[in-house]
């Protein structure tokens, strides 16, 4: 994304007690999610850097989808994984790494949100949908001329937008699930723990969330599933 190497450098600060891996030690990029996290708790400054580049832009996708401001978005992504540095040493893996790592995320937003019903709501109308990267949602197939490109570029736009003001339209909490299920393939088992909900209540916000957006996006529906 244009704002990529922007956002990486938030992150090139770190904390003191981090540590590089020694020379000959095992390749961060080879090392699981939870691996990674133990591995940063003992000061680890290489784990923490490989879990930034592959989760930083999922976060910032999902955030943006439940706040729809950029900047808001950035902020809150920043939040995240200052918190994954202020908890590293407690860390114990229990659950998938990403089920954490958006649990956090999750409670973050939640935070915002309830700072919006504080003061007036206030959105950027720069806010674009998505960042460029392969964690948005891209609903058109390649095809590979200049002019179908071009029609692509801005039916996708416009898809985009259609589907940013539909979820404007959802309860914040089923607006979540629903992000979480269908842009981000979360597991309604991941979503309970990351919403603190009953499966059940997980699959149910699910579904009433794709029975109101369904009208709304009746003229896009060969894009959108």
């Amino acid at each position: 994304m244009a704002d990529g190497t922007k956002s990486n450098r938030k992150f090139e600060s770190k904390p003191s007690h981090l540590r590089l891996v020694g020379a000959g030690g095992p390749d961060v990029a080879e090392m699981a999610d939870e691996t990674l996290m133990l591995e940063h708790g003992k000061g680890s400054e290489e784990a923490f850097v490989e879990l930034v580049k592959r989760h930083q832009k999922g976060i910032l996708n999902f955030a943006f989808r439940m706040v729809q401001n950029r900047q808001i978005a950035e902020e809150l992504t920043q939040e995240v994984f200052l918190a994954l540095v202020k908890n590293a040493g407690r860390y114990q893996p229990t659950a998938k790494f990403t089920t954490y790592l958006y649990a956090i995320a999750s409670n973050m937003i939640s935070k915002e949100w309830l700072r919006r019903k504080r003061r007036p709501k206030l959105f950027s109308l720069f806010a674009t949908w998505g960042d460029g990267t392969e964690n948005n949602v891209h609903p058109l197939e390649h095809v590979g001329d200049d002019r179908a490109d071009v029609l692509k570029a801005f039916r996708q736009d416009e898809v985009s937008e259609a589907v940013t003001k539909a979820l404007e339209q959802l309860p914040e909490h089923q607006r979540e699930a629903f992000v979480l299920r269908r842009f981000h393939d979360v597991s309604y088992e991941e979503i309970a723990v990351i919403t603190n909900v009953p499966v059940g209540t997980a699959k149910s916000r699910v579904v009433r969330a794709e029975r109101a957006l369904r009208p709304l996006l009746m003229d896009f529906r060969e894009y959108v599933t």
